[in-house]
């Protein structure tokens, strides 16, 4: 790829997941100085749940199609959108009644209407979106995304004007503006309808290339659940609340890595048919790379300056300023994800899932161990070291796995070069048949 599409492309994927982000962060901010310790902690668990489906649902629908819709004929991305949907629909009411089962289990029944409908209205949007970015149209999903995300912001911060905020209002104000968004998308797709004959072969497919996704993205998600979780059960629901306070100011990282995240699947596969391992590790490290200096930024700033951040975020009364110290290792921790992610993703995007599942494996486990240890002598800071050790472990043992792969395909051409070089020597010796 030519420097300017490279640069277009790059570009267009960080401004959508800036704009996806930004109205997350902002979403949080407002909800955190809006609810009270407690309640924000519900919040931050809920939607931690609600990560778990929604890797599910990209790992077996959004990632396989990606990989499917970047080399498919014009003729055919209708009838593979209009499959795709379909079971992206089955799945969702899989999770949704789950959902259900789950809030009324822990009793909080009183969130059952909105958390379902919030968790519709995200899933048709965020379906919608994955379509749009897998045939990186990032710049056609900046509208669509800026209607779910920024507006769900601005609906949450009319209600805390009005002192109306509560879960509830909170989750139907998101669900309002995720079901806007998702209309704007599909607006923008085209789809053909669905053929059931053609939709089980499909999903057998989509099983079989995102099986080792979900594997990948669970162990992620859970590792980063396991410490909210597990502060939640030793010091309560204002220790989670005190961890995503500092996670909200990290996750400004975000935008780069998701946004980065979402391109390189595709560019790793794409390369990956014509020049192997290594030409698919030198299309994503250019990615990488584009990326890795507004982390390092967003970095510096939050080892630097952790309380001035914290005091312009939550102000300067708010319980969250004793928070500076687990934010400069949260802040570290990114930069690792990031890499790691990058990694982990490039993986996925040569068929390497296997490999990925065995890193992150380990990087749970690291996770487990440490949190185990760490949180129950020092809370919210032993919760933030143990994600730093195991975002570093993730992050080197990708590298082991991507070098692995060169060392296996460059053993594997060189094999292959002697049995040419041997039979071309046999031909010499033996002369054509007019020599003979």
């Amino acid at each position: 790829m030519s420097v300017k599409p490279f640069i277009e492309r790059a570009s267009w994927t960080l401004v959508d997941q800036s704009v996806v982000s930004s109205g997350n962060f902002a979403l949080n901010v407002l909800l955190a100085r809006s609810l009270g310790q407690e309640e924000y902690g519900t919040f931050a668990l809920f939607l931690g749940a609600i990560f778990i489906f929604r890797a599910i649902d990209y790992s077996l629908i959004s990632y396989p199609l990606s990989l499917r819709l970047c080399v498919a004929r014009n003729e055919e991305r209708a009838e593979l959108l209009g499959n795709t949907s379909l079971l992206a629909i089955i799945l969702s009411s899989v999770f949704v009644v789950a959902i259900a089962l789950g809030t009324i289990l822990l009793g909080a029944s009183d969130i059952l209407m909105p958390a379902c409908l919030c968790f519709c209205c995200w899933q048709a949007q965020e379906t919608s979106r994955r379509c749009l970015l897998a045939e990186f149209r990032y710049r056609e999903a900046v509208a669509g995304d800026g209607i779910a995300f920024i507006g769900q912001a601005l609906l949450t911060a009319a209600l805390a004007a009005t002192n109306l905020v509560t879960i509830e209002s909170a989750l139907y104000a998101m669900s309002v503006t995720f079901a806007a968004g998702a209309l704007m998308h599909i607006s923008r797709l085209r789809f053909a309808w669905p053929d059931p004959t053609k939709a089980l072969p499909l999903a057998i497919e989509y099983f079989s290339v995102g099986k080792w996704s979900i594997v990948n993205y669970e162990l992620v998600l859970l590792r980063g659940q396991l410490l909210p979780w597990m502060l939640a059960a030793t010091a309560g629901a204002a220790a989670t609340a005190s961890l995503q306070a500092g996670l909200n100011i990290a996750n400004m990282m975000n935008p780069i890595i998701f946004g980065i995240g979402n391109a390189i699947p595709q560019v790793a596969a794409h390369t990956h048919r014509t020049r192997g391992v290594i030409g698919a590790a030198q299309a994503a490290t250019a990615y990488v790379l584009f990326g890795l200096g507004p982390i390092l930024v967003i970095c510096i700033a939050g080892v630097l300056l952790p309380g001035p951040i914290l005091r312009s975020v939550y102000g300067n009364a708010s319980p969250y300023l004793a928070a500076a110290s687990g934010l400069q290792l949260l802040v570290v921790a990114g930069v690792l994800d990031y890499i790691a992610e990058m990694i982990s993703k490039t993986l996925l995007g040569v068929q390497a899932g296997r490999l990925a599942s065995v890193v992150n494996v380990v990087a749970f486990g690291v996770a487990a161990v440490l949190a185990f240890a760490l949180i129950s002598s020092m809370g919210v800071l032993g919760a933030c070291l143990s994600l730093l050790i195991a975002n570093l472990v993730r992050a080197i043992g990708g590298a082991i796995a991507i070098a692995w792969l060169i060392g296996a395909e460059k053993s594997h051409e060189r094999a292959g070069s002697m049995v040419l070089g041997s039979s071309a020597a046999a031909d010499d010796a033996l002369g054509t048949p007019a020599e003979r």
